[in-house]
């Protein structure tokens, strides 16, 4: 089977699995990102290229890609590989009212920055419209003008290969799991002329259920409140799970089940629903306003965390039993629910994007968690 552009546009653009992350745009000029999409502009023969490689929906040896990047074997298959999890918030006062629930991803990618960890970080940003692309950030301001939830998926990781590198940066990168996951294959590649993710050195991971497509939910956020400008979107938790918007001076509540319809297919077959690739992954915690919960998975996510933690900057505490409970809960319907998507699609195994074991593929489908 062809691994370069043609193999990409069969196995993923026209099954419409793309995720839109942006790790095949800036690597040559024949795709591009429009309106949340990703348009092929003339053909390449290439039989291997990175826009295969690279991709989230093209094959991926799950297992194996786990034991590359942690050199441990994939253990918990609820949440990845965990060193622990802990509930965390920032404490710095000029994150409040202006972040996502406890702003941890915020502050710590501030605190990298600041303390020499990383010299810049590819972050997403949305536009008034909504329209999320990847923005290169280095200061405070540039942080907060990124922070909060769109729950549009859009092409990060391209703000990464088109930038203006010059060899010798620290980079960190906060991403969903598909971008995170991309970034995995990335460094993980045998193809040459890498991308800059030879100088990521930190991945903050978000937790993520599904994303929307740009156009539809657009269309429908103008058919119920015009052209008026869109300042903020949040999700209640359980049991509630409502979107709500901030728009003009009203907060506006609407149920999920009428934005159910824009979910992304590519969502449908996602198992991660922690990034589990990533240094620290950090999500919200559920019952307890204004605190993250934050997956350590690597030695590089636990010292940044415990500095932040030392130097007044993050505050945490244990994460109560019943939260992780509910969180592995959580993680392994997604993964269940991915796999029953699959089988539904009626393609081969040997043929899909995700290779999992027989072994793997049982426990994941046994009905309750560890």
């Amino acid at each position: 089977m062809n691994q370069g552009q043609k193999g990409l546009e069969e196995k993923v653009l026209r099954k419409n699995m793309c995720t839109a992350c942006g790790a095949c745009l800036g690597l040559c000029p024949y795709l591009k990102s429009r309106e949340g999409k990703i348009i092929k502009l003339d053909d390449c023969d290439l039989s291997n290229g990175r826009c295969y490689a690279y991709c989230p929906r093209s094959r991926v040896d799950w297992e194996g890609l786990q034991k590359k990047i942690f050199d441990q074997d994939y253990k918990d298959i609820n949440l990845g590989t965990v060193r622990e999890v802990r509930m965390a918030r920032a404490k710095e006062p000029i994150w409040k009212g202006k972040v996502q629930t406890g702003g941890v991803v915020s502050a710590l990618i501030d605190f990298a920055l600041r303390e020499g960890i990383i010299h810049s970080a590819v972050l997403t940003q949305r536009e008034k419209d909504l329209l999320p692309s990847g923005r290169i950030v280095s200061e405070r301001d540039q942080i907060l003008s990124c922070s909060g939830s769109g729950y549009i998926s859009g092409p990060t990781l391209e703000a990464l290969n088109q930038g203006s590198w010059q060899g010798e940066e620290r980079i960190g990168v906060v991403g969903l799991p598909c971008q995170i996951l991309a970034l995995a294959k990335m460094k993980e590649s045998d193809l040459p002329n890498k991308t800059p993710v030879e100088r990521v050195v930190l991945t903050i991971g978000l937790f993520c259920t599904w994303a929307l497509g740009y156009k539809p939910f657009k269309m429908f956020l103008e058919d119920r409140f015009g052209l008026q400008s869109i300042q903020k979107l949040d999700i209640t938790p359980p049991p509630e799970r409502l979107l709500k918007v901030w728009v003009g001076d009203q907060i506006e509540e609407i149920p999920l089940d009428e934005i159910r319809d824009f979910i992304r297919p590519a969502c449908q077959v996602c198992p991660d629903m922690t990034s589990e690739f990533a240094d620290l992954s950090v999500g919200t915690v559920e019952g307890v306003p204004d605190w993250n919960t934050v997956i350590v998975r690597t030695e590089r996510g636990k010292d940044l965390l415990s500095a932040a933690v030392k130097k007044g900057i993050i505050e945490t505490q244990d994460l109560p039993e019943e939260n992780r409970r509910h969180l592995q809960e959580a993680s392994r319907l997604k993964k269940q629910r991915a796999l029953t998507a699959l089988k539904n699609l009626g393609e081969p195994e040997e043929e899909g994007y995700l290779n999992l074991s027989a072994d793997l593929k049982e426990k994941i489908l046994e009905e309750k968690t560890a």
